[in-house]
């Protein structure tokens, strides 16, 4: 099966592009054959104009606000929590400081197209390379593109089978806090970007042709050309260092060598791991065309292209130094949705919960990046918002560190730092690094724990949370806020329970602070239960509540089901989130991309295949452009869609704990047939397996060193004493 989007129309519409990068640059193509559009970003292109905002000390009204919460006045608490913790924006309409991710401009080709035929534009997600092909009175054009992987460029190149005349222009839409100027150069021109009171900008694009060339304006005019070579080098001052410092350019303009040392990178951080299904499918048609059969029940191959589409955007968008935001890198708003921030309390975190498995360590690593560059500003806001020791994070935030509260009525929650402190802790589960363990992973996780231990407050035997939010949901009883603030929100024990428990494992592991193991552990037997309402389900607050929207969007509550592993199967708890899934569903929930991403992620979790199967199908038919972006309503491209999509492939096919191993515990009817090599699992185990009619037939395994494993597959157990190496499992020998 190949993995190309290909299309025989051209696009006009932002979101039905062919996206590029390289994680440090990123270009979505699209325009009509005469004129080419290549839009440009920079994962540091923030604005820069709050970069170092303060937030005052306000821990001292926190004894009032939790007065009012255990007096159960719910709407005042909430009131008081939002007046001093919940920051400007949001709900008060004044200007959230957040910074907005910004473009860099456009770079746009035009060319002799005439009336265009046979037209077709392609993106190959094994190489990154976009390429528009037509034939025009010169004969046929061709432009090709990708974003240097290993030189860091992006790269265009124009042929004609006869000589035409050809303009590349670089520009940038009105912007008024923005200035522009331009320096020329005798093969090309540099935009200069400054924003007010922010930070400032370049974008330098250089030519090489067979043809004449000359520089005016913002324009590289060729004159009897088959051939355009461009380079496209960006670099901003966000790192207080000049913006050329980051703008290195090849020694050579060929684009077939500069391609194949970018093919080479690009291989290595898209990993190794493999899926095929024999599913079929219609490689001939476009992928327009095939999306359109698929809503119809007659295209099964598509679920495979949105799997690999998900890992092809991960390396796109997430190789640089910074992770993906709410539209990975790929934005061309001056004023997009929600800044196209980082939101942590789903959107950042579903973006990375497939990197483990597909192991894309480079992936992870700038995950682990942005998160410890929150840290000692998270510090100030523990100390300032509660007066605790530790760190705390809010709900949204940019890539400046700052992480203060600026959206009233959403702001007031405490549980991004644990929830993103388990993508450090997973990473060491699945790689059994130690050196990662010892210098990045544990420490995050002793000093998250530390602001617990202060915030936590005693209320006879038990230690209570409050305030408490469960994202973004709310009962009755808090007027016309968007979001309650109460006590003891299911999502918020899960979460402390689960960063204690990971942070006793890796201090035993390392033989430390045997004292502060004594206190987590203490702490955990004092933590509330969690509580099942009169239906069996789960309750998202302390107890049975008016739920004001019985479909939301999020399911914080049942977070210990899925991403964590906090609840065992079979278990109260397990069973109770069964039941409050059902029912959110019931209400009409799972209604934007990544929420049905979620959903499907979950029934996977409970090996209900074919109830994970039609949400991923779900996702695909009712989110997706053309060219497979996720939408969230109305039809706004957000990334975590997409990943959650993938993410939930890999949980059908394989799920691991410690010790655990489970193959095609939730595999649809619909892949009866196919084959996986190089999934990751936890304990530092790879896994190669193949399944025919459902039932497995191959498996080979490659353990880190010497364990002992049980391996599942549907009715079947396998209790394996694993050495370091590979160890072929004999699956024909048990029925």
């Amino acid at each position: 099966m190949k993995h190309t989007l290909w299309y025989n129309t051209w696009a006009e519409r932002y979101r039905e592009g062919l996206p590029i990068g390289n994680g440090r640059l990123a270009a979505m193509m699209l325009g009509r054959p005469e004129r080419l559009r290549i839009a440009l970003n920079h994962e540091w292109m923030w604005r820069g104009e709050n970069r170092f905002r303060e937030y005052p000390d306000v821990s001292d009204h926190l004894p009032e606000i939790r007065e009012a919460l255990l007096q159960g006045d719910f709407l005042k608490g909430t009131t008081l929590a939002n007046q001093y913790m919940g920051g400007q924006g949001g709900v008060t309409g004044k200007r959230n400081r957040v910074d907005p991710y910004q473009p860099v401009g456009d770079l746009w080709v035009e060319v002799e197209a005439g009336d265009a035929a046979q037209y077709k534009r392609s993106l190959d997600l094994d190489t990154g390379l976009a390429v528009t092909e037509f034939t025009a009175p010169s004969g046929r054009v061709t432009q090709r593109l990708f974003a240097d992987s290993a030189g860091g460029c992006i790269v265009v190149e124009i042929t004609s089978e006869s000589p035409i005349d050809m303009t590349a222009i670089l520009s940038r839409c009105e912007d008024p806090r923005c200035a522009v100027t331009y320096r020329y150069a005798e093969d090309g021109l540099t935009l200069c970007g400054a924003f007010t009171d922010g930070i400032s900008f370049e974008a330098a694009l250089r030519g090489s042709t067979d043809g004449t060339m000359t520089v005016t304006d913002n324009r590289l005019h060729v004159c009897g050309a088959r051939r355009l070579t461009l380079l496209i080098q960006i670099g901003t001052d966000a790192k207080n260092c000049p913006p050329s410092d980051e703008m290195g350019w090849p020694a050579e303009f060929d684009f077939e060598t500069l391609f194949a040392r970018h093919k080479v990178r690009f291989a290595a951080l898209r990993g190794d791991a493999m899926l095929d299904v024999a599913v079929g499918g219609r490689d001939d048609l476009p992928t327009d065309e095939r999306i359109r059969l698929f809503r119809e029940g007659k295209e099964p191959s598509m679920p495979l292209l949105y799997f690999e589409y998900g890992r092809y955007l991960m390396v796109s968008g997430s190789s640089g130094e910074l992770p993906l935001n709410l539209q990975g890198k790929w934005n061309e708003d001056l004023s997009p949705a929600w800044q196209s921030d980082y939101h942590l309390d789903i959107n950042l975190e579903m973006c990375y919960w497939f990197i483990e498995t597909l192991g894309m360590d480079h992936a992870a690593g700038t995950l682990f990046n942005l998160i410890e560059k929150y840290v000692p500003y998270g510090r100030v806001m523990a100390r300032n918002l509660y007066g605790c020791r530790g760190f705390n994070f809010t709900i949204q935030t940019d890539v400046w560190g700052r992480v203060t509260p600026e959206s009233s009525g959403w702001a007031v929650w405490l549980g991004a730092a644990p929830w993103l402190g388990q993508h450090l802790f997973r990473h060491w589960r699945y790689t059994k690094d130690k050196d990662f363990l010892k210098e990045r992973c544990y420490p995050y996780l002793k000093e998250c724990a530390a602001f617990y231990e202060d915030y936590l407050v005693e209320q006879g035997a038990e230690l209570w949370v409050l305030p408490s939010q469960s994202p973004e949901n709310r009962f009755a009883g808090t007027g016309d806020w968007p979001v309650s603030i109460g006590i003891n929100s299911a999502m918020d024990i899960e979460l402390i329970m689960e960063l204690l428990q990971s942070a006793i494992e890796c201090a035993e592991m390392l033989g430390v602070d045997a004292d502060k193991v004594t206190e987590w552990q203490g702490i955990l037997t004092r933590l509330p239960t969690l509580t099942v309402d009169s239906r069996g389900r789960l309750n998202e607050w302390d107890i049975e509540r008016v739920e004001v929207e019985p479909g939301h969007r999020h399911l914080s509550h049942i977070y210990g089901l899925y991403p964590s592993q906090l609840f065992e199967p079979g278990s109260p708890e397990w069973v109770a989130s069964e039941k409050s899934l059902d029912a959110r569903l019931a209400c009409g929930g799972g209604h934007t991309g990544w929420s049905r991403s979620w959903v499907a992620c979950l029934m996977a979790r409970l090996g209900r295949g074919e109830e994970a199967w039609e949400h991923f199908i779900h996702l695909i038919g009712d989110f997706a452009t053309i060219t497979l972006l996720d939408l969230h309503p109305p039809k706004i491209f957000q990334i975590d869609g997409n990943m959650g999509g993938t993410a939930c492939v890999c949980e059908m096919l394989l799920q691991s704990r410690r010790g655990e191993l489970k193959l095609l515990p939730a595999l649809p009817e619909a892949w009866p047939c196919g084959r996986v090599e190089n999934f990751r699992a936890q304990d530092g185990v790879k896994a190669s397996f193949a399944w025919d009619n459902g039932r497995l037939t191959e498996c080979v395994l490659e353990a880190a060193e010497a364990m002992e494993l049980k391996v599942i597959s549907g009715a079947r157990e396998w209790h394996l004493h694993l050495e370091s190496g590979i160890t072929r499992v004999d699956v024909g020998a048990y029925t």
